[in-house]
């Protein structure tokens, strides 16, 4: 069996690993850089000569884990080092005040950068990168190796990609809606299943005088600020704060300038920390696709079982890392059952965690 995967988030390299382990040869497509999806990081350039570059977590801030097969996967993880608990007592912005609220959550991070995890759980899996995907077309065929049929990837840059035997979808799920144009699947997919978030990154002059790393934000147009020098593996990192926006500001100022937003986050992370805070230099990214829209129900996995074509994704599942990395199993699963024991199957496939989303919540 030959499969597509396309995107290489949480969910792709879940669902890659777990088909690489049953023997079979998977490729997966990204039109990003690198891999890591939500999970992504960047490399930014400094305006400190000590430091020229930083690593810099513009997506999900951390995750937690509560579903056994996850939690099991994590102490590989911890053991590896390739992630570590984040030891920080969040506090929480709320009517006025910025209180401590120590809710006994154990919180982790990929080292040195999040997206670490997913380059790690992807090992030496076929990869290609900066390749946009634009078309899938299934044709009927008696060579099929498993069902009649193949699948054949077209990219933007022309590029063709034939003889896939299965195809699982791994991105958000306006782009899975664009992709499968007239396809029965696409009627499936709930609307406005994920909500837009502007990330902004202040780069300070001097360091916050406050104990708070991690603060949730309950009022204002904020929902999380984190100091990123404070997770674990960040060595040498300068003073360095990553803002979210809740998802109805981020959704106001959809179109806003990076200098507008950069403003306005400055001017509220000054009010809700206490002090004037100044930046070398700021950043902003939008998330079109970031949180899991909680008027929604999860819709689950989707499947074409008799084209071999599968929509997964922490946004079947209710939003959240976790969910990300459990969908992939789910994927594997559905196109190769005996990859997984009956009793892990199962658990994977009952499980409804729809709690939190995949940017970072309280």
């Amino acid at each position: 069996m030959r499969v597509a995967i396309i995107g290489a988030g949480m969910t792709g390299a879940s669902a890659a690993n777990q088909l690489r382990l049953a023997g079979v040869e998977v490729v997966v497509f990204d039109k990003a850089r690198g891999p890591g999806g939500r999970m992504t990081s960047k490399r930014v350039e400094s305006r400190d000569e000590a430091l020229p570059f930083y690593p810099l977590d513009f997506g999900a801030q951390y995750f937690t884990a509560r579903h056994p097969l996850f939690v099991q996967a994590l102490q590989g993880w911890l053991a590896q080092g390739v992630v570590q608990r984040w030891d920080f007592d969040p506090y929480v912005w709320q009517h006025g005040l910025l209180l401590p609220s120590n809710d006994g959550q154990s919180r982790y991070v990929s080292t040195p950068t999040m997206h670490q995890l997913v380059k790690t759980i992807l090992g030496d899996t076929t990869l290609h990168l900066n390749c946009r995907i634009t078309e899938l077309s299934f044709s009927q065929s008696s060579f099929s190796s498993q069902h009649g049929g193949e699948w054949t990837l077209s990219s933007a840059e022309g590029a063709s990609y034939p003889g896939f035997d299965a195809v699982v979808l791994t991105c958000p799920p306006e782009q899975c809606r664009q992709l499968l144009a007239k396809h029965p699947l696409a009627m499936q997919i709930p609307p406005a299943l994920l909500l837009p978030c502007w990330a902004v990154s202040l780069q300070l002059y001097r360091a916050v005088d406050h104990p708070a790393d991690g603060i949730f934000v309950k009022e204002g147009p904020l929902s999380w600020c984190a100091r990123q020098s404070a997770k674990p593996g960040r060595t040498g990192m300068t003073e360095q704060w990553l803002l979210h926006f809740n998802a109805s500001t981020s959704l106001q100022l959809l179109e806003a300038s990076p200098e507008e937003l950069a403003a306005l986050a400055q001017l509220e992370f000054s009010a809700i920390i206490g002090q004037k805070v100044e930046s070398i230099q700021s950043l902003c990214h939008r998330w079109l696709y970031a949180s899991y829209n909680p008027a929604q129900p999860a819709p689950g996995l989707l499947t074409d079982k008799d084209q071999q074509l599968i929509l997964a994704g922490d946004w079947c599942l209710g939003g959240r890392v976790e969910n990300a990395y459990l969908a992939g199993l789910q994927a594997a699963a559905r196109l190769v059952p005996e990859s997984m024991t009956a009793a892990a199957l199962s658990a994977v496939a009952n499980d409804s965690m729809l709690e939190d989303a995949i940017v970072a919540r309280h």
